[in-house]
């Protein structure tokens, strides 16, 4: 049954309710008038007793004749009679309060029986809309139906679509990476050489064709469970002979060397991403944040002694501004040099909290191997909270004023006292 009968059941339903809360209690006060009518009846019973016991009376002490009596009473009973038949449910009297009570009573019940019905769907073709209920009853089971649609069926639609078109590549990317949606890695990395070929065949540019070799060793990776090795390191030196500043398959081949232990290999790598990302994003403080870890260590894997060369210092949160730090707020201290405008040449990421801060700044946190902490001389220093984790400063959020500073400077003091603009 389609779901527009129960919508219209109800509203029927509703309607009937109010018609019967309104002419109810009408048509109970006209359900009560034949006892009004009883009374009304005995009464007049009751006066023309008296006034035919009255006439007995004159007539017995001789002041009535025998024929005024009888005309005396056959005009009481004329009287009484045509009393009695206003009070009756057909009585025409208008002299009769319980009659025209009880008349007008059902005649409103009668009224509004018709009128409300008529006024409520006047209303609801004014100003509702009666289109909406057939649309949505129609579009009830195209929704059903759309819900049913079974994705394996339609990946084995466009894989069998594919076998006939071997040369198209988008239907191979779109193929490989619905694999990859359902950890289906095996034949999300067969689709990933289709597309491979199909590159190939077709002379597409060696960037876009870098960029499915390195999707490839991201496939084959995921299939082994992590390993790089084997195909794998095949796949990466593929992207990088085809397009050597391919970010996918720089970031990829930085971990493959760290997995078998090349910590240089690994710095190279990430080093020639880093210098590919927008300074300041999150990504690039990724790459930075794994190069960081990747200095700290040495050739074996252990941790190497930290570097005492850099800019020192302390960040102070005023009391004026405490309010406006959260819980899981970050705090971004950034060193700048003049010749390199808002370009940082060292960023650091904290979680804010625990002020005051000690902070340390070195080519640890270049932004840039070309970049580095120890190239400048002297630079400027600022700390602010973001709330997005992101490096801008945003308008609204507490930040300390920019200070100048040696870059090896051991006493610099940041104190956020106010906001951004």
């Amino acid at each position: 049954m389609s779901a527009i009968w129960p919508l219209w059941a109800s509203a029927v339903a509703l309607l009937l309710l109010a018609i019967a809360a309104l002419i109810w209690p009408l048509l109970r006060e006209s359900a009560d008038a034949p006892g009004e009518r009883g009374a009304a009846d005995a009464e007049l019973r009751r006066v023309y007793q008296a006034q035919r016991r009255e006439l007995e009376a004159e007539f017995e002490r001789q002041m009535l004749a025998p024929a005024d009596r009888e005309q005396a009473l056959e005009e009481l009973q004329r009287r009484f009679l045509d009393d009695t038949d206003a009070l009756q449910p057909g009585g025409t009297s208008r002299t009769s309060p319980v009659a025209e009570r009880m008349w007008m009573r059902r005649g409103l019940a009668g009224l509004l029986a018709v009128a409300l019905p008529v006024a409520a769907l006047a209303l609801y073709l004014k100003v509702g809309d009666p289109q909406a209920a057939a649309t949505a009853a129609a579009a009830e089971p195209q929704s059903h139906a759309s819900s049913g649609i079974d994705v394996d069926t339609m990946i084995s639609g466009l894989a069998a679509k594919l076998a006939q078109t071997p040369d198209d590549l988008e239907g191979w990317v779109v193929l490989a990476r619905s694999h990859e949606v359902q950890e289906d890695f095996a034949q999300a990395s067969a689709a990933y050489r289709h597309a491979i070929g199909a590159a190939e065949r077709g002379q597409f540019p060696a960037g876009l064709q870098a960029r499915l070799h390195a999707d490839l060793a991201d496939a084959l990776a995921s299939d082994q469970g992590g390993a790089m090795e084997g195909p794998v390191q095949q796949a990466l030196a593929d992207a990088l002979r085809l397009d050597p500043l391919q970010p996918k398959a720089l970031a990829l081949a930085g971990a493959a060397a760290v997995r078998r232990g090349d910590a240089g290999a690994a710095r190279h790598h990430w080093q020639q991403l880093l210098a590919l990302i927008e300074p300041g994003t999150d990504m690039a403080l990724r790459v930075q944040s794994d190069l960081q870890r990747l200095n700290e260590m040495d050739g074996t894997g252990a941790k190497a002694a930290p570097s005492q060369a850099g800019l020192r210092g302390t960040v102070r949160l005023s009391p004026a501004m405490a309010a406006h730090v959260r819980q899981g707020d970050t705090l971004f201290v950034v060193a700048r040099a003049a010749e390199t405008g808002r370009t940082p040449v060292a960023v650091l990421k904290l979680e804010a909290g625990g002020f005051p801060v000690a902070f340390q700044l070195d080519d640890r946190h270049a932004m840039s191997p070309q970049l580095r902490l120890s190239r400048f001389k002297d630079v400027t220093v600022q700390a602010w909270i973001s709330r997005s984790g992101l490096a801008q400063r945003v308008p609204g959020l507490p930040t300390s004023a920019a200070q100048s500073a040696g870059s090896t400077a051991a006493d610099v003091e940041l104190v956020i006292d106010q906001l951004v603009p």
